[in-house]
């Protein structure tokens, strides 16, 4: 009998919260689709500046470690000839350490990269992949690195030799200040819709204040009158989370499918995202819209009836 009360007490709470937040959504539909944009457009910007983070990590990862030139080698070059270039990188006066990549780590390193693009992948073969040497010279300067390079560009059986240190430091720098650019645009416009969110809770209170009074003196609590406020304001930051992420997705496939067809753009082909790190990325995308709506909300209605 108790636990069929506690039920009966609990669906009747449950229906009431549900109706006083609709009631609420429905009275005031213009500001609750301009506080549903302005997050999307906050979190949005937040669910992109992780991707991009991601995505240059994984694709500048190789240079991590003090890497600063590989050389790659013709897919079909000679066992002879790998030993002695190796032979001669070791006994390199200004090189400090080398690494030999096999064409089935080659392989492996690619599966990483195109784990979300199965049929990239099934194009290309273990035997078109070009072993490399990856060199770490004994001193980070641009000049030497140069000069190294050039000297293994011309010798037997190399394909090619990526440098890249430059370029990959000011791509890195890019992607840093993009990040703070976004974060800072995230920061303005997730205050600008908890503001908004405020405001409309407060003109939601404001029109049923003879409402809120009246429960007042029969004894409800300032937590049960403040909770359909709050679920309101998690519903349309939960709204703007969803079309944030959303939008966030739809515009990380079209950068991607950019990178894919232009040959102008192919260095940024590497900047790819794994699954789990675009999850974790829309993940925070809509909880994010979520709590910039929950403070929003409740900081409105505990001013409201504090007054």
């Amino acid at each position: 009998g108790s636990v069929r009360i506690a039920v009966v007490r609990f669906l009747r709470r449950t229906g009431y919260f549900v109706r006083e937040t609709w009631i609420n959504i429905r009275r005031n539909l213009t500001l609750t689709v301009a506080a549903i944009l302005t997050v999307a457009v906050g979190v949005m910007l937040v669910g992109l500046g992780l991707m991009a983070r991601y995505a240059s990590t994984n694709a500048l990862g190789r240079w991590q470690g003090g890497v600063q030139f590989e050389i790659f080698l013709e897919p079909n070059i000679s066992g002879g000839q790998i030993d002695a270039l190796g032979e001669e990188l070791r006994n390199h006066p200004d090189i400090e350490r080398i690494q030999y990549i096999t064409q089935e780590q080659a392989f492996e390193l690619l599966e990483e990269m195109l784990v979300d693009e199965p049929e990239l992948l099934a194009e290309v073969s273990l035997e078109s992949l070009p072993p490399s040497y990856r060199v770490v010279p004994r001193f980070a300067e641009g000049e030497l690195i140069e000069s190294l390079a050039a000297q293994f560009r011309q010798r037997p059986g190399v394909y090619s030799v990526e440098t890249g240190r430059q370029q990959v430091d000011a791509i890195r720098e890019w992607f840093n200040s993009f990040r703070w650019i976004v974060l800072l645009m995230s920061i303005v416009l997730a205050a600008a819709s908890a503001l908004l969110i405020f405001n409309m809770i407060r003109v939601a209170m404001f029109a049923r204040r003879r409402e809120i009074e009246v429960m007042k003196l029969v004894g409800a609590t300032n937590s049960f009158i403040r909770l359909p406020f709050i679920l309101e304001g998690m519903l349309h930051g939960l709204a703007g989370g969803i079309v944030g992420a959303v939008a966030a997705g739809v515009l990380r496939n079209h950068v991607e499918e950019l990178f894919g067809r232009s040959e102008i753009l192919a260095f940024f082909r590497s900047f790819t995202v794994t699954s789990s790190q675009f999850n974790t990325a829309i993940l925070a995308t809509v909880i994010m819209g979520v709590v910039v709506g929950a403070l929003g909300s409740a900081f409105a209605a505990g001013r409201f009836l504090d007054v």
